[in-house]
């Protein structure tokens, strides 16, 4: 009974009840589609890196004095039972020289069969000297292709895609063989720094803790760096500037708030000798309560609901425009932030609605029935 006298109330005034529904699509649009924008957005940034997050960097620890890696250390740590691959990386900065262009790049000295497990090819094969994107564009390299590094004459075999990575930066640099790297720059059999690729995800603190107690064991010789906590940490900041956006966008549901409590109030002076009428024969205060609190109910439900189901095309139309992808809109987590946008706005409903509510449940029978 007291649903079709809520709904009876809202039909007598459509015209406001269907503006207040409409703030509140709006609103709970507004905070869900940013919401699925932003786990979007978290989505697409940690794609780029899943590869490399089962890495941990391995350092010479230089505030203890140690400036390179020995090859005892890079064995030691090929015995570790948790890792797959060990990476032993040279590096230093050189002139790079073709016809008459010249620049600085830096120069890795690494295996080629531990180029390959890094990265990927944009033309060209893995053996030779291996060139980063931004080299062969400034060169206008070809497969084939001679460059000068120090004097010495290197043959192209490849050029690399652009990536980004936290270890290395492969677009303005070249690769050449640890073979090559030593007879250029009269190296000894020390390394920069050594990439450990662990079995999985969860391997990766028994790999420092590894480090720790058996190469640290009497002084420390390196430093550990996890790549996961750098993903952490941009895991982190994202989820909370989605936050933040959809503080911002739950502006639009507070105007909603404030329609519903507008019609409310003016429900309330409008029947006024009806309230009175229903407390004349009976009706209790909690029954009046109930029953404006179930109009706003109602308006939060279906704003909400109909909010929610278009905040999947809102999500689809700014990640096509932002992000010019849209598969990650229904991923599980873009529900997350449904419920949520269609929790506040229920909420900001009911909340809207108590003083008006609970004004109306206070009218004396008399009072209320000699209203004009």
């Amino acid at each position: 009974m007291l649903i079709e006298l809520a709904m009876r109330n809202l039909k007598r005034t459509k015209v406001r009840s269907t503006l207040a529904v409409i703030g509140i699509i709006i609103g709970v649009m507004a905070i869900s589609s940013i919401g699925i924008f932003g786990e979007s957005l978290k989505a697409v940034i940690l794609e780029n890196f899943k590869d490399i997050a089962n890495e941990v960097i391995v350092t010479p620890d230089y505030t203890h004095g140690y400036t390179y890696i020995d090859s005892k250390t890079v064995e030691r740590l090929k015995r570790i039972p948790y890792v797959y691959e060990v990476i032993p990386i040279k590096r230093q900065s050189a002139l790079i020289s073709y016809k008459d262009k010249k620049t600085y790049a830096t120069i890795y000295g690494i295996e080629e069969k531990d180029v390959k497990s890094l990265f990927k090819l944009e033309k060209g094969s893995y053996r030779g000297c291996i060139v980063g994107s931004n080299i062969a564009d400034y060169f206008k390299l070809k497969i084939g292709g001679k460059i000068r590094i120090n004097d010495k004459e290197f043959r192209v075999g490849g050029v690399l895609r652009k990536e980004a990575r936290f270890d290395i930066n492969p677009n303005f640099a070249v690769f050449i063989s640890v073979k090559d790297f030593d007879k250029i720059f009269k190296s000894k059999k020390e390394y920069e720094f050594v990439i450990v690729k662990t079995r999985s995800l969860s391997d990766v603190d028994k790999v420092r803790e590894f480090v720790n107690k058996v190469i640290n064991k009497r002084e420390s010789k390196v430093s550990v760096f996890e790549i996961k906590m750098i993903i952490e940490r941009i895991n982190s900041i994202l989820s909370k500037w989605t936050l933040f956006l959809m503080a911002i966008a739950g502006v639009s549901l507070l105007v909603a708030g404030v329609s519903i409590l507008n019609i409310m109030l003016m429900s309330t002076i409008e029947r006024t000798r009806e309230i009175g009428l229903l407390r004349a024969i009976g009706a209790y205060r909690e029954t009046i309560l109930k029953i404006f609190l179930l109009e706003a109910l109602i308006l939060g439900l279906i704003g909400s609901l109909i909010g929610g189901a278009l905040s999947f095309i809102g999500g689809y139309v700014i990640d096509l425009l932002i992000l010019k992808t849209a598969k990650y809109v229904f991923q599980p987590s873009s529900l997350l932030y449904v419920f949520v946008g269609i929790s506040f706005g229920i909420a900001t409903a009911l909340v809207s609605a108590l003083y008006p509510a609970w004004k109306a449940s206070r009218l004396e029978p008399i009072q209320a029935l000699r209203y004009e």
